[in-house]
């Protein structure tokens, strides 16, 4: 499997995991979003609470130049150290939702 093959498979499996967890206010749904094609991937919940809509993006990841990019994470949940538990070098991710500037005094990726 060739390295972009596998960081997408990688992705979707992170995803399918969290976003099978169903949250516990209200009447939401978390639909997961994968466009193989652009690879942009999301967890977005929609529904509703006490009568007030909930939409929102709760995870966003891109691959781009054979990097994934975390361009949002509304979560607890540390993206970058499970992907790389999952074997996906540091070097390899991007924290897209630090500035570039800010990104220098990561482990991570730059760009």
């Amino acid at each position: 499997m060739d390295k972009l093959e596998k960081y997408r498979e990688y992705v979707q499996q992170l995803l399918v995991k969290y976003g099978s967890y169903k949250p516990s206010y209200g009447d939401v749904e978390v639909e997961q979003i994968f466009d193989t094609v652009r690879d942009h991937y999301q967890l977005v919940n929609v529904g509703w609470e006490n009568k007030h809509r909930v939409y929102g993006c709760s995870i966003h990841i891109d691959i781009k130049n054979e990097k994934i990019w975390i361009q949002w994470n509304g979560t607890e949940i540390n993206i970058a150290e499970e992907l790389v538990s999952m074997g996906i070098p540091k070097q390899d991710i991007v924290i897209g939702f630090h500035s570039p500037h800010k990104r220098q005094f990561t482990d991570f990726a730059m760009g």
